[in-house]
């Protein structure tokens, strides 16, 4: 009697090791995995081109107006998409990008900035050609960030592993960049949303 209590333990302590082992490799196999890639040398001096062209622009603007379509332009060319463009053929201004991408069937949210699964998602799809921001979702002028392809790196701010991005910065031009991590962006991952283009 005292054998077979010792075998029924035994055993359910077996199942339960290989039922957490099963759970384990569920949710390993859920997680994207990211292919590292690098950006082309068009497309680095291409963003290298308009970071410079903005800051320029920004420089030497009259009106809070003017260099307001650079975002939509630069993701536009970028991704060789026409999303941003309004019925005369002309790139909207970067308060349109929210707005157009809530409204369009091929937009999909990724998640938010704070899920580990959205960063490995966000930055697969921009390593697969696909159309990829970071949105500030807090205001409808919210800074917007372009994914481009390349790595996860670790994010000590964000205490996790963030996408490559681009992005210009339209409250002050000289803060913008190319091939920096996603939280060199935005501060914190509060508000901050994942899209991308199918």
């Amino acid at each position: 009697m005292l054998i077979a209590a010792f075998v029924l333990i035994v055993s359910c302590e077996e199942e339960a090791k290989s039922t957490k082992n099963a759970t384990k490799k569920v949710k390993e196999t859920a997680t994207t995995k990211v292919e590292p890639t690098n950006l082309s040398k068009d497309k680095e001096q291409m963003l290298a081109t308009t970071i410079a062209y903005f800051k320029n622009c920004k420089a030497n603007a009259e009106t809070r107006n003017d260099c307001r379509n650079s975002i939509t332009k630069m993701i536009s060319e970028f991704y060789t998409i026409d999303d941003f463009k309004n019925e005369n053929n002309e790139y909207v201004i970067y308060d349109s990008i929210q707005p157009i991408i809530k409204k369009s069937d091929t937009w999909v949210q990724l998640g938010n900035a704070n899920d580990q699964e959205a960063l490995n998602k966000a930055q697969q799809a921009a390593n697969d050609g696909k159309a990829t921001l970071a949105i500030d979702v807090s205001e409808s002028y919210g800074q917007v960030a372009m994914i481009i392809p390349g790595k996860l790196t670790n994010s000590g701010s964000w205490k996790l592993k963030v996408p490559n991005a681009a992005a210009l910065v339209n409250y002050s031009a000289d803060k913008s960049f190319m091939d920096k991590s996603l939280s060199y962006a935005f501060k914190s991952t509060e508000n901050i949303v994942l899209f991308s283009k199918n």
